[in-house]
């Protein structure tokens, strides 16, 4: 029997950063069995005009039933779990292309938010339960981070899939390197940290779905006002 799957995008190198954990967790991750579900990876360009296509064309592929995007947020000193994406583009950063947009949207037509499609408190109260350093974030920022966690979302709605976004801090041999004074934390315990988020997401989901409610927090407020995502089947995960 082929294992249903978890999907997780990370980014590859930008600016000053050299490594970037994102790519390293979620290249550690590939091909490992979390919560009964097999995980892919997919290391994203950090490009604006090349995500869209990536993250769809790899979603249309793999088929997953949950998507969780990766990525670093050098000066955080926790896990971060990520609760909304705002349908935006505004940052004085250009991506590894040499394109810098300027107070543009994702979606021309989209919502102006988006909440992630993943228990987000409870991947939060794990991670903490488990002694690792974590927090929710009401912010994903402006850059990529942000665009790719706006797609996951939505393609997750139109799905009726689960999707959601996690920020790392620097690893500890990115700071060594860059002689910073910032937070770090090492990255096998960020490799915990997201198997527990994937398996705390899945085993929420399956309790819900065992109850009849669709996935997400209990009585799960959006943050758009299109239609509903029509539930599907339960899965056995």
């Amino acid at each position: 029997m082929v294992k249903q799957r978890v999907l997780l995008f990370g980014f590859e190198h930008f600016g000053d950063y050299f490594e970037n954990p994102s790519e390293i967790v979620c290249r550690r991750l590939e091909g490992k069995s979390v919560g009964g579900c097999r995980v892919l990876c997919r290391v994203l360009p950090v490009e604006y005009k090349a995500v869209e296509a990536a993250v769809v064309g790899d979603i249309d592929s793999h088929k997953p039933i949950l998507v969780l995007g990766l990525g670093l947020a050098a000066g955080r000193s926790q896990i971060c779990v990520e609760k909304v994406a705002l349908n935006f583009r505004d940052v004085n950063l250009k991506d590894n292309s040499g394109f810098r947009p300027e107070h543009d949207r994702i979606e021309l037509d989209g919502p102006v938010a988006l909440e992630a499609k993943i228990p987000v408190n409870k991947a939060v109260e794990s991670l903490r339960g488990a002694g690792i350093p974590a927090k929710l974030s009401l912010s994903a920022g402006g850059y990529l981070c942000n665009n790719v966690m706006y797609l996951i979302c939505r393609e997750a709605r139109r799905r009726g899939i689960l999707g959601g976004f996690v920020h790392l801090p620097a690893h500890e041999e990115l700071v060594a390197k860059l002689g910073r004074d910032i937070p770090s934390m090492n990255i096998s315990t960020m490799i915990r940290s997201i198997r527990l988020i994937i398996e705390t997401v899945l085993n929420h989901n399956l309790v819900e779905r065992q109850q009849g409610i669709a996935g997400g927090e209990p009585n799960h407020r959006r943050l758009d006002t299109q239609a509903k995502v029509p539930r599907t089947p339960a899965q056995n995960i």
